[in-house]
């Protein structure tokens, strides 16, 4: 069977590790002869550091937008150049503090502490680079956001563009990838159709729903109804997180 494991809110509740006692567990699994895909809203480059014994293993990155299968990294789909431009006027028009990701390198402008800003190339893998210097964008996340300003940046997106937009439960940000991209799309795309899936946010609502069994890690309060309609529910507790995941052995 394959297994998709989403990270932040699902697997690590810190933002920089995975629980020794949850990483025992997937090893058991991979063990028992079930394959295991990681899904993150991280780009490749910050999902490497989170799973240092896994980095060989398909992984789905910023949301759907790029890939890494055997190490070897691929983007899906990228911000086209109209679109990115739009979004450069957003950031300039509201003065907003931003993550611009591209296949590898990033810009950035954090004026204020905030939770993502820790898990930007935490093993200083990549340069970060001016917007202009963005030419090949992945992912762009606006952060530090107040709730109506994150509603008014998200309604423009949509309104303005086709891309697809999120925004992150209690974070005060917006995710924006590619039209049509997500991390069900990507599975799909990888040919992955039978699966169970873990996952804890709006970003994992299409994996959720395309899998034969689904696990929902209920580490937002905002976000506990959202549970109701899946599989399994579960505490953000790492030893009842990795009993469930043997369990399945």
């Amino acid at each position: 069977m394959k297994y998709i494991f989403d990270i932040d809110g699902t697997l690590s509740f810190d933002g920089i590790q995975i629980d020794p006692i949850i990483t025992a567990a997937i090893e058991k699994l991979i063990a028992a002869n079930n394959e295991v895909i990681f899904a993150s809203a991280r780009p490749i480059r910050d999902l490497l550091p989170m799973i240092p014994d896994f980095s060989a293993h398909k992984l789905i990155g910023a949301n759907g937008a790029m890939i890494s299968i055997e190490k070897n990294i691929e983007v899906v789909s990228g911000i086209n150049s109209q679109d990115f431009e739009f979004l450069k006027k957003l950031i300039q028009t509201y003065n907003l503090d931003y993550i611009a990701d591209s296949s590898w390198n990033y810009a950035s402008k954090i004026t204020a502490p905030c939770l993502i800003e820790r898990m930007i190339d935490p093993n200083q893998l990549a340069q970060r680079i001016k917007l202009n210097e963005i030419i090949d964008p992945i992912k762009t996340i606006f952060v530090n956001l107040e709730n109506q300003l994150q509603k008014e940046l998200m309604e423009l997106v949509s309104q303005q563009t086709k891309l697809a937009v999120i925004g992150l439960s209690g974070e005060g940000t917006v995710d924006i990838t590619a039209t049509g991209i997500n991390k069900f799309s990507t599975l799909d795309r990888l040919g992955v159709d039978q699966y169970i899936a873990f996952g804890n946010d709006r970003n994992d609502l299409e994996m959720l729903d395309g899998a034969i069994r689904s696990i929902w890690i209920n580490s937002k309060p905002s976000l506990k109804y959202l549970g109701d309609q899946y599989d399994i529910v579960c505490e953000p507790d790492p030893q009842t997180i990795a009993d469930l995941i043997t369990s399945f052995i």
